[in-house]
């Protein structure tokens, strides 16, 4: 029963993937940056074409007002709701052959923490220690070195795609905006339009909108408002799984990485093929 459960979310998760026809996917695993650079994305993009600010992360209706790729986020088949096994994951990608794909990943560790907490906090798909969740078949590391592996093996499927690691969009979120941007069809942008997405979408920014309630969407609200690790915006950082990982918990995710190998974790910015560089006016 519980495998035609799974194989019945990846159909209805592939409906969903082939009903957008977007011509750009934000593919990345649950709590990788995603929320992040959708902000800095939909700040930079009203801005630049003068759209108003209710639609900043509803990317797919922005990105077509503003007459760019219409680009929607997904987590592809890897979501904490749908909890599909490692084993489970769809190990093609032909759904995205016509599109492109900016793929965000992040440090393993990291994620695997931040979901600890969005699965026990926010959406209560998960009871146990964080130990327990990491060797989880359903939420753990397995399933990200997986998920990340069946896309670096599928990375020629789309008509482009480019990376964007977490860490670098922390060291320069502008040339990481530049870049997405430049994926979903922008060709040049106001250098203070950058600057200004960047400061509205820094972490302070961020939590403190959370907490005020400035977007009105459920997704950007606190699970408990009293409770720091059930907000959506919740530390931002790099390196803070040592705050709640055991040391056998690291040896375990590093033997995983080891035993499975993790192309991605220390790749390098994959630039998009044939595609113009970004131009910055008044910058």
């Amino acid at each position: 029963m519980s495998r035609l459960v799974d194989l019945l979310k990846i159909q209805l998760l592939r409906f969903d993937i082939a009903r957008r026809r977007a011509g750009v996917y934000i593919v990345s695993y649950p709590k990788s940056g995603r929320t992040w650079l959708r902000v800095l994305i939909g700040k930079a993009v009203c801005a630049q074409s003068s759209l108003p600010e209710e639609l900043m992360l509803d990317t797919y209706r922005l990105t077509a007002a503003a007459g760019l790729r219409p680009t929607y986020f997904t987590h592809d088949y890897s979501e904490i709701l749908t909890a599909l096994p490692y084993h489970r994951l769809p190990t093609t990608k032909t759904e995205y052959a016509r599109s492109r794909i900016i793929f965000v990943v992040r440090d393993v560790k990291d994620v695997l923490v931040s979901s600890y907490f969005q699965a026990t906090r926010r959406t209560h798909r998960f009871k146990g220690s964080v130990s327990e969740f990491i060797r989880s078949d359903r939420f753990g590391a397995r399933k990200i070195v997986t998920f990340y592996n069946i896309w670096h093996q599928n990375r020629h499927i789309p008509e482009e795609f480019v990376l964007i690691r977490y860490e670098d969009m922390h060291r320069d979120p502008a040339e990481a905006l530049a870049r997405a941007l430049r994926a979903i069809g922008v060709a040049q942008i106001d250098g203070a339009t950058l600057r200004d997405a960047v400061a509205f979408g820094s972490f302070e920014h961020m939590k403190e909108m959370e907490i005020s309630g400035f977007f009105n969407d459920p997704r950007m609200r606190p699970g408990d408002a009293n409770d720091e690790e059930s907000f959506k915006v919740r530390k931002g950082l790099v390196g803070g799984h040592t705050a709640y990982l055991e040391e056998d918990d690291i040896r375990y995710i590093e033997s995983t990485i080891a035993e499975l190998s993790c192309p991605f974790v220390q790749a390098q910015p994959v630039a998009l093929n044939g595609l113009p560089s970004v131009q910055f006016a008044n910058s």
